[in-house]
């Protein structure tokens, strides 16, 4: 179709996607097809053109189909249709049109100006959606029930795709709610700084190279240079504010797994605490700068503390702070405001900590809420002469701890070369110590508490940026962009056992570098 022949210009094109928006609002779970449906555009009624099998109408709403699902190749979008055929009927198809069609009608039919046309009607349906609150194909997060069970060779297809399909909802349904400082007249658009932040973390990069490795990735995307996002990041007025918005979008993902029911209100779940460090090598005096045991050649860190859901396949972070000098020395009340948070989402079962929480403040937090707990025991002097003295296993009730009491659950491991050794465990649970096999209990149940530690290894070799930086915004921004990453991989990966096998396992279906990449390759430079 001819310029001239065109009788529908970019102002009636958004004219229309407003008013279908308008009609929907109010309406959930609107898929894209449905939108497209409903929307009104008169671009090939007014005009006469060579006859083929389908409504020029039809074909063109499947093109803003393809694009805004963000499928690539027609013999996908073909497979898909066939796969969804309500999403079929809906663009106004009896039949599923072949490659062959739509190859035809995109290279035949529409010119260059009608493509143009179709582009902005896309970037103009997710601005105007953003601008509505509506996400489009919010089913796409819902747990689907197998129809029938997934065949091997299928499985990887159908794992990549659904993956890719949950990915560009997620940053569709996320990037608003990052807020970058950016101005109106910004040179660059908020996914693609968004984009070299994720590839940074990926290749665990500073911004300086991770922008001239990811020009070579995508030469074409464009891409902020370092200083301009360093410049972004440094920007907030206040650290707190950098908070607040990660806790935002820690409480939305937290949301999007509570509206799909992967987690059951009447269960209680098992949760660990835990300090993670990142080594600061600047001025003591620094903001946020803490103290810490000398090692690599410093004694100051930069301190977090969180706490996560420590089941198999689900290990969330609820929620990460930050720890200043102050909450250093009053860790209580970092513990109270983690478990505050966490109880008003789940029910706990049981709290693990390390060593470094066997204090009488930090077990007076956790028996504030009456929660029980497990941790090692510090060897401290009446710690040991009681490991002298007492046999294994043995259970120590009403141990006093300063101006608390508690239980020392003591129990001997034989290591690899044959040697003994005593261990010692502080709980407020009570254990029998005729049980053979106390040993192997408390050692599993312990185990749960390495779930943290493995978030905090996938949050630093998956999605953690590298910086010298001694500017705590960039730090603070890093670390909980990780976090946010890392809680949107769980996500993801729940859900994909779920559409593809209708349970949840340990293993994992999608690894978490794998979704990292898929989510800064969708909508380059968008």
């Amino acid at each position: 179709m001819t310029g001239s022949q065109r009788v529908i210009s970019q102002k009636h094109i958004e004219k229309e996607i407003y008013k279908t928006f308008e009609i929907i609002q109010k309406q959930e779970n609107i898929s894209i097809a449905d939108f497209l449906n409903k929307l009104e555009l008169d671009l090939f009624k007014r005009v006469s053109y060579r006859k083929i099998k389908f409504s020029y109408e039809s074909l063109f709403k499947l093109v803003l189909y393809q694009k805004l699902k963000g499928i690539r190749l027609q013999t996908k979008l073909v497979r898909y249709l066939k796969r969804h055929p309500k999403d079929k009927f809906k663009l106004g198809f009896s039949q599923t049109p072949d490659q062959t069609m739509i190859s035809y009608f995109l290279k035949r039919i529409l010119d260059d100006n009608t493509k143009e046309l179709i582009d902005f009607a896309v970037s103009k349906i997710e601005e105007i959606s953003e601008k509505f609150g509506i996400l489009l194909d919010v089913k796409t997060l819902e747990p689907e029930k197998p129809k029938k069970k997934t065949k091997k060779r299928n499985q990887y297809q159908q794992r990549r795709d659904k993956a890719r399909e949950i990915a560009r909802l997620f940053k569709k349904r996320f990037a608003p709610f990052i807020n970058l400082n950016m101005k109106n007249n910004t040179l660059y658009k908020k996914n693609q700084f968004i984009d070299l932040l994720i590839h940074m973390g990926q290749t665990r990069d500073f911004a300086e190279n991770g922008n001239k490795t990811f020009k070579e990735l995508r030469p074409f995307a464009g891409c902020p240079d370092a200083d301009t996002l360093l410049y972004h990041l440094k920007n907030y007025p206040d650290h707190k504010d950098v908070h607040r918005m990660f806790t935002l979008l820690f409480e939305i993902v937290w949301d999007m797994a509570k509206q799909n029911n992967l987690f059951d209100i009447r269960k209680r779940y098992d949760v660990a605490i835990d300090f993670t460090e990142w080594y600061f090598y600047g001025d003591k005096s620094s903001l946020m700068v803490v103290g810490k045991e000398p090692d690599r050649g410093t004694a100051k860190c930069y301190k977090f503390i969180t706490i996560n859901i420590v089941e198999a396949g689900k290990r969330f972070t609820l929620l990460a702070l930050p720890v200043s000098a102050l909450d250093n020395m009053n860790k209580d009340k970092l513990i109270r405001k983690l478990l505050s948070y966490a109880l008003q989402r789940i029910k706990i079962k049981q709290v693990y900590a390390d060593r470094g929480f066997f204090d009488s403040k930090s077990i007076k937090a956790f028996e504030l809420f009456h929660l029980k707990y497990l941790m090692p025991g510090i060897r401290q002097y009446n710690v040991r002469q009681l490991l002298k003295v007492t046999p294994a296993p043995s259970v120590i009730t009403g141990f006093i701890l300063k101006d608390v009491k508690l239980n020392l659950v003591i129990v001997e491991e034989t290591l690899k070369d044959g040697k003994k050794v005593k261990r010692v465990f502080a709980t407020n649970e009570d254990y029998d110590n005729k049980d053979v096999d106390l040993l192997e209990y408390l050692f599993e149940l312990y185990g749960k508490r390495w779930g943290i530690e493995t978030s905090y290894r996938v949050k630093k070799h998956s999605y953690l940026p590298k910086t010298t930086s001694k500017n705590y915004y960039i730090r603070l921004f890093y670390f909980m962009f990780a976090i946010l990453l890392y809680n949107l991989w769980i996500l993801a990966d729940v859900l994909l056992w779920l559409a593809l096998f209708g349970t949840v396992e340990e293993d994992h279906l999608i690894t978490s570098k794998l979704f990292g990449t898929m989510l800064y390759t969708i909508d380059p430079g968008g």
